[in-house]
């Protein structure tokens, strides 16, 4: 709206100082950029400032100007650069941000007969991208120029002076009528309308109070503006931004910002719990640094190399002296020069874990030592017959490095033994989850005799043997000495 208006637009700020300008008002006034005319006040304009006093009072002023445009008439000169006297229309109104000029070159309407100031200000309003009104102060629409009808959805101006403003929304209507009679005009009122056909939308408005000699407000002058699209992102950004904020606060993972010095900057409830702390301000005031003096810079100089690391386990005390054990999730944030300016993690406490993990390693530890140090060989089988353990005395009856026979198929490593008693026992225990024992050759054909136990167990079944060799010898030499 602003670059395609055919009026000259410019902005202003409070203290007179040009802030924009439209492409139309640059071709009026012929400047060919907004560079030219950036440092010129509005109020150094003698038929500028002349009228000061009554624009800060009514809030708006329109008048009619010859200008020079190699001197402004004031001793500067003028943002205007064409070497000629032209006539301008001024529009000059007091907003919130400070002060939004129009300007119209009338000066061919000045070589002709002169318009009626009504056609004038009618052609000004007609042509503004604004909604501008005139209403009574119970709503009904006095006048209304065609962007009004546009933003309430009527199909002209006709039927826009048929309804009443305040059933767009009465409350408000209300309420601005209730401050317009206190304050005389109100800038960038914001409100949600209903208009006719439903549609609910969002308006801006500026508007200013018409009073009478009794000082009494007859007539409400207003300029709106459709703000729908912008309020809707609005409030979508904020509905997003307070979705996550609650997965934030939620999450039971401790979520932090911190500096690569550690200083925390921002964190979750279950951060500051993870950490110790009664609440996240506690937690703010902290630095995660002291947690691991060696592991903090350790893993930021990493991050400088890598940008994120996943699964990262440390120890490290909380801000109550308790040891800790955890396990993050990192992620670098960089600048545009490639600089890591913020660390990112998200960590949980993996204390109770890491020490049932360590209680089961050193479980196992023992009973290996256990199942090493016995003189005779035991082995551990999975249900899909696949080598879990094998102790020293059996690693070295098979010949092989107890680590070789891990996870290899008894049956594929060592197929001697199928359809053996062996096999058929072996099976039976697996089948039948019954303990089963046997005696049986050694499989190398040496002559030695072993004493079988096979025992299930949840993750398949364990197998152990002993030489019985003697034992049977010493009964065969008995049995001879009998027969003899």
């Amino acid at each position: 709206m602003f670059d395609k208006s055919p009026m000259g637009i410019l902005f202003y700020s409070k203290e007179g100082r040009l802030i924009d300008a439209n492409p139309s008002a640059l071709k009026i006034t012929g400047t060919s950029s907004l560079k030219d005319c950036a440092k010129l006040n509005l109020f150094n304009k003698s038929y500028v400032a002349s009228k000061k006093e009554e624009l800060l009072k009514k809030g708006l002023i329109k008048f009619q100007t010859p200008l020079n445009f190699q001197n402004g008439g004031d001793g500067s000169h003028d943002i205007l650069k064409k070497p000629k006297t032209i006539f301008i229309e001024w529009n000059i109104a007091a907003i919130n941000a400070g002060y939004l000029v129009q300007i119209q070159d009338i000066t061919a309407s000045k070589n002709e007969e002169p318009l009626k100031s009504e056609d004038k200000y009618k052609r000004w309003f007609e042509d503004d991208l604004t909604g501008d009104f005139i209403a009574t102060t119970c709503g009904q629409i006095i006048d209304c120029n065609p962007a009004f009808a546009e933003i309430y959805g009527f199909d002209n101006c006709e039927k826009a002076v048929e309804s009443n403003i305040c059933d767009f929304n009465r409350d408000d209507w209300i309420n601005l009528i209730t401050s317009l009679k206190i304050e005389y005009k109100i800038y960038d009122h914001q409100s949600w309308h209903k208009r006719p056909d439903g549609i609910q939308i969002h308006v801006v408005a500026n508007v200013i109070g018409i009073f009478d000699d009794s000082d009494e407000l007859v007539q409400v002058k207003g300029y709106v503006f459709d703000d729908t699209k912008r309020k809707r992102a609005e409030e979508s950004l904020k509905e997003s931004e307070e979705k996550y904020r609650l997965l934030f606060d939620e999450d039971l993972t401790g979520d932090f910002i911190a500096t690569p010095e550690g200083e925390i900057l921002e964190c979750n409830p279950a951060f500051a719990e993870i950490y110790g702390f009664d609440d996240c301000k506690m937690a703010l005031e902290w630095n995660i640094l002291e947690s691991n003096p060696f592991d903090w810079p350790y893993m930021v100089t990493r991050l400088k190399k890598e940008h994120k690391i996943l699964g990262y386990q440390s120890w490290q005390r909380r801000s109550d002296g308790m040891r800790i054990h955890v396990v993050a999730n990192v992620v670098g944030i960089f600048n545009d020069l490639d600089k890591l300016i913020q660390v990112k993690g998200y960590v949980f406490d993996d204390t109770e874990r890491k020490h049932a993990e360590e209680n089961l390693i050193n479980s196992k530890r023992q009973i290996n030592e256990i199942l090493d140090s016995i003189q005779d060989n035991f082995i551990a089988l999975n249900h899909y017959w696949n080598f879990i353990y094998v102790n020293k005395c059996a690693a070295e009856y098979f010949g092989v490095d107890a680590d070789d026979l891990i996870g290899q198929n008894l049956w594929e490593r060592f197929p001697e033994l199928v359809k053996t008693r062996c096999e058929e026992t072996f099976r039976r225990t697996m089948e039948t989850n019954k303990i089963q024992h046997f005696e049986a050759p050694s499989m190398y054909g040496t002559g030695e005799w072993f004493d079988f136990s096979v025992y299930p167990s949840a993750e398949g079944i364990s197998i152990y043997w002993r030489d019985i060799t003697e034992r049977k010898k010493l009964k065969k030499d008995k049995n001879t000495l009998k027969i003899k």
